[in-house]
């Protein structure tokens, strides 16, 4: 396990070397909901722990925003909510809350709220975004050709953002699938097309697209303690924006330990590195089953460091 672990480090130290520098220098343009920053901002601590690499994995309540179609995984119904104070700069707050449940024959189903509140003094801006997800296997009469189909999944979201000047609302969908193989199989692998439709209008009467969004995502298992998973983010504007690779190393059924980095192609040149640990309480009374806590903490050397912090009770 330990050569596992040491393999993880030497990849990320090799993208350290190879993008020219150790901290990152890029910051997302959140406040425009023109160029998605806002509607592609992540919601999921476990995953930023690992540098964003979440599309084949998407186990839990945040595969609403990474991938629709890895809700069938759940076993039971999840209550999930994140916060970061982005950047440590007390402007820019995050928050999420998704509650999901799975059906033996319906297929999984989840809402979720996304709310960045911005507090630019004198001016604020806030932003709201609801979605349905909705994810099911694709059906066969053969279970083990089923198994190799997948599954498949769709967000339907509406946003709203309260801006000076100019307010707008809109709506955008996100089809995803995932691949997980045969049940002993070590490799996942799955897509996310994100605001494949999308309108938004604006309160002066004028009317835009979200620019849609391509992540691929892999995966690889390779033993019960460790996961390794990479994913690419593409679109028609930018052939290669990001890449994310991260690990998670489960020392035991209550702790995981998780480091992970983001390659940005279009906008640096330098690396955002992350970690994060990883802490889960079994109950055995009716009710609350599970509890489960993440950090992770994720570098930006220009804006500043942001901590992630998330709640999530499985019952």
């Amino acid at each position: 396990m330990k050569k596992k672990l040491l393999i993880l480090i030497a990849v990320l130290i090799c993208l350290i070397l190879s993008s020219g520098g150790i901290f990152p220098s890029y910051a997302s343009n959140y406040l425009n909901v023109q160029d998605s920053g806002f509607t592609n901002l992540p919601v999921s601590v476990r995953a930023m722990g690992m540098g964003g690499a979440f599309v084949a994995i998407a186990d839990d309540y945040s595969a609403c925003y990474f991938n629709p179609a890895g809700l069938v995984q759940l076993s039971g119904r999840q209550l999930g909510s994140t916060y970061s104070d982005l950047y440590g700069l007390g402007l820019l707050e995050h928050s999420f809350l998704a509650f999901v449940e799975p059906t033996p024959t319906m297929g999984s189903g989840g809402v979720s709220w996304n709310h960045l509140s911005a507090n630019l003094e004198p001016e604020k801006w806030s932003y709201d975004l609801w979605s349905y997800s909705y994810a099911k296997m694709i059906s066969s009469k053969n279970l083990t050709l089923r198994d190799k189909l997948g599954s498949w999944g769709i967000n339907l979201k509406y946003l709203r953002q309260i801006a000076p000047g100019e307010n707008a609302s809109g709506y955008s969908i996100d089809l995803g699938y995932l691949n997980k193989g045969r049940k002993m199989s070590k490799i996942s692998w799955g897509f996310n097309f994100q605001d494949i439709f999308s309108q938004i209008d604006w309160s002066t009467g004028r009317k835009e697209q979200i620019p849609s969004n391509l992540k691929f995502g892999f995966a690889w298992k390779a033993s019960p303690k460790f996961l390794l998973a990479v994913d690419l983010d593409t679109s028609f504007k930018d052939l290669a924006k990001q890449m994310h690779l991260g690990g998670e190393w489960s020392i035991s059924n209550n702790f995981k330990l998780r480091a992970g980095a983001t390659k940005i192609f279009q906008k640096s040149a330098n690396l955002a590195l992350s970690i994060g640990i990883g802490l889960q309480l079994r109950l055995t009374e009716e009710g609350i089953k599970q509890v489960n806590f993440n950090y992770a903490f994720c570098n930006n050397e220009e804006l500043g460091n942001t901590h992630r912090f998330s709640l999530s009770l499985g019952f």
